[in-house]
């Protein structure tokens, strides 16, 4: 099962999960499209996409059809565009509590991923941690049915508002504070992507090192999808620790996650790119404008609640005020940051 995953912006940045890209939906009888987004879709003929896509805004989707509907989806795009969908994501929620679906296009602005081999090793954790795991999941997931939603990352860890998940995180915590080496063997050396999972994500919760930085970062390359998104999570949310220095890591792997086929990847890449950008450094403003405009075009377009990080990377590299940009943001003024970026040269003196 993928874990739920919701981004509230702009009161907050978070994930109410820090686990898993997206919704899963099994456990619930049926679902209402709230709304459909696309990613990876230069070159590719939207319009005509958009009027044969059999599933649309307001459908419910039942448990029977499920499946049904989702193979009609992929032949569908597969038929209109030449390429199957490289991801279809569902994701919780919108502001009405419905479902977002993503679906992910064989465009020019969707790239391979260049993930590393999966390690062989046979490191495991101890069954604690992996029980720890199942149980945030399982608070998180009844948070978010109570609309209890909320997070705080500025000690460096993430910590829910929710009561019952606080609880859990809490425990998270005093469990993982001294055990980064151990998590940081099983990250590098476990062959089950489940243990390189859960590890990612407790290493998120260990004391701030050089080393936990350096193997979270190496993570982010990982062959499978989630312990890519939890590595960058836990990334992005040491970078948010108020009483800390800036996380200083080469950008160039997570300027690829926002070319990826997968939504999360890009999600997170936005997550993790909206914090190194906030000293507003030239040449990393420079590199994104003239390397990764698009993909980050292509989520500016999204829902509110996803599309704040790459609204907030373009207002960036469009030298727009901090204020006036989140100002903007607040308003749902995105074509004005929009054409301020576009309007930015890429051979531009960046601030």
């Amino acid at each position: 099962m993928k874990r739920l995953s919701l981004v509230i912006f702009p009161l907050l940045f978070l994930a109410i999960s820090s686990h898993a890209p997206a919704a899963s939906q099994d456990e619930s009888p049926a679902f209402q499209v709230g709304e459909i987004y696309y990613f990876g879709y230069q070159g590719v003929d939207l319009k005509k996409l958009q009027a044969n896509l059999p599933v649309h805004i307001g459908d419910t989707v039942h448990p029977e059809r499920r499946g049904i509907e989702w193979q009609t989806i992929q032949d569908t795009v597969k038929q209109v565009t030449g390429s199957a969908p490289t991801n279809i994501e569902r994701v919780c929620c919108d502001e009405s509590h419905n479902l977002i679906l993503y679906i992910g296009l064989s465009g020019t602005s969707s790239h391979p991923f260049p993930s590393t081999p999966p390690p062989q090793g046979s490191d495991r954790l101890e069954e604690a941690a992996l029980k720890l795991y199942d149980q945030q999941e399982t608070a998180m997931v009844e948070a978010v049915r109570r609309g209890a939603s909320g997070e705080d990352d500025s000690r460096g860890y993430a910590i829910s508002k929710d009561p019952a998940t606080r609880k859990i995180d809490l425990a998270v915590r005093v469990y993982a504070v001294h055990r980064g080496p151990e998590f940081e063997k099983v990250l590098r050396n476990a062959a089950d992507p489940q243990q390189r999972r859960v590890s990612a994500w407790l290493l998120g919760y260990a004391d701030r090192s050089t080393a936990q930085i350096q193997s979270l970062a190496k993570a982010a390359s990982d062959a499978d999808s989630e312990v890519r998104n939890n590595a960058v999570r836990a990334l992005g949310v040491l970078a948010s620790d108020r009483n800390a220095g800036p996380v200083k890591i080469d950008p160039g792997p997570f300027i690829a996650l926002l070319f990826s086929g997968q939504w999360s990847d890009r999600n997170k890449g936005s997550l993790l790119l909206e914090k190194l950008t906030r000293q507003r450094d030239p040449a990393l403003l420079a590199e994104l404008r003239h390397e990764a405009f698009q993909p980050l075009i292509e989520g500016a377009g999204w829902d509110p609640g996803h599309a704040g990080f790459f609204l907030l990377i373009l207002g960036r590299i469009a030298n727009l005020p901090e204020d006036r940009l989140r100002k903007l943001i607040d308003a749902h003024d995105t074509d004005q940051i929009i054409r301020a970026a576009e309007h930015t040269p890429t051979t531009a003196r960046l601030p």
